[in-house]
């Protein structure tokens, strides 16, 4: 609101001044300059008047723009928080369905990787079955020719010995058959006494003759014994050769690179390059000698093995479809070109 204020003081004033003053002719006459120093005390009443009313309109301005704007803060930081919330829901949810997403993709990558390779392993378990069906069929073929022919060899042998050993005892065998006739005479002949010896020693060969046979058949059965177990160790090492994961050795095959560098007409230098487990081609002697080699296909060169071939193959197929997995019609025709340019010519190995 507005006011009034008044001030009372004296103040202490000092100066000079110069003046001009005209004095009479008496000689000449003219005028001159004076300084005057004064000290004087003058009085000073001030009145002020002091208006606050635009003062006041402007604060109570102010004050409303104030409010308005706390009101304005308000509701921003309210929407704000709203903002805030449902950003933070948008996010929560965008990064939650990113990764279920990206796991998903793991999960369907490493599904199409598996089914690559699972197909590769079913291509090749179906081979190794037919394989091991036609094995089966010809060993069941072959053991049955030899299990025949064993037996007839076996009964030629028992009818062989039958006639030996009559031939070698056969006064006991004709004597049996006099003595069998003789069996109905009556017991009170003359003769019960000479029967009696005769029937001992009867008996005797009889069990002489069934101990040699009981021992020719056990020696027969270990005879058989032996040739079986013999068979079956002999099919177990082929079985045991016949399966891919066990530690056997084998030739294994690795890529080198061979380069040939013609600086002038008249100089060739050669170079090999090869991975550094193969431990062999760190001698100089064994790389000279296979860059011999390389040097005289006509005498090193051979074609590579069929069971290689197919091994190789089916490695190959496996890395064709890993690498190739999509569905993009332009991956499925480089991969069809692949492998129709992998169908057209034979492999050739050295034989280091």
């Amino acid at each position: 609101m507005s006011y009034d204020r008044s001030y009372s003081e004296i103040i202490t004033v000092r100066g000079s001044k110069t003046i001009s003053v005209s004095y009479p002719a008496s000689e000449r006459g003219g005028t001159t300059s004076a300084t005057v120093h004064y000290t004087e005390e003058v009085p000073v009443n001030v009145n002020i008047n002091v208006d606050t009313d635009p003062f006041d309109y402007s604060v109570e301005d102010c004050n409303m723009n104030v409010n308005l704007l706390t009101g304005a803060v308000v509701a921003t930081e309210a929407a704000q928080l709203v903002s805030i919330n449902n950003n933070s829901k948008k996010v929560a949810k965008t990064i939650v369905s990113g990764f279920f997403g990206y796991i998903r993709s793991e999960i369907s990558q490493q599904v199409a990787e598996l089914s690559v390779n699972i197909d590769a392993q079913l291509m090749h378990l179906k081979e190794l079955s037919q394989s091991c069906l036609a094995k089966k069929k010809q060993m069941e073929g072959d053991f049955l020719r030899i299990s025949g022919h064993y037996v007839k060899i076996f009964e030629d042998l028992n009818s062989e010995l039958s006639n030996r050993i009559f031939e070698l005892d056969k006064p006991a065998f004709v004597f049996k058959k006099e003595l069998d006739n003789q069996k109905i005479r009556s017991s009170n002949n003359d003769l019960v006494n000479t029967v009696a010896i005769f029937g001992k020693e009867s008996g005797e060969l009889q069990s002489k003759v069934s101990a040699s046979i009981a021992k020719k058949r056990a020696l027969d059965t270990l005879t058989q014994a032996k040739i079986f177990l013999w068979q079956q160790k002999k099919l177990n090492c082929t079985v045991q050769k016949s399966m891919i994961n066990e530690s056997i050795a084998t030739s294994q095959f690795s890529p080198v690179c061979f380069i040939e560098t013609k600086a002038d007409k008249n100089q060739i230098d050669k170079s090999l390059f090869a991975p550094n487990f193969i431990t062999a081609f760190q001698n100089t002697s064994k790389r000279n000698e296979l860059l011999e080699q390389f040097s005289e296909p006509s005498k090193s060169w051979r074609i590579m093995s069929t069971t290689y071939n197919d091994n190789l193959k089916i490695y190959f197929n496996a890395e064709v479809n890993k690498t190739y997995s999509t569905a993009e019609p332009h991956s499925v025709r480089v991969k069809e070109m692949i492998q129709k340019i992998s169908n057209l010519g034979s492999i050739n190995v050295l034989s280091y």
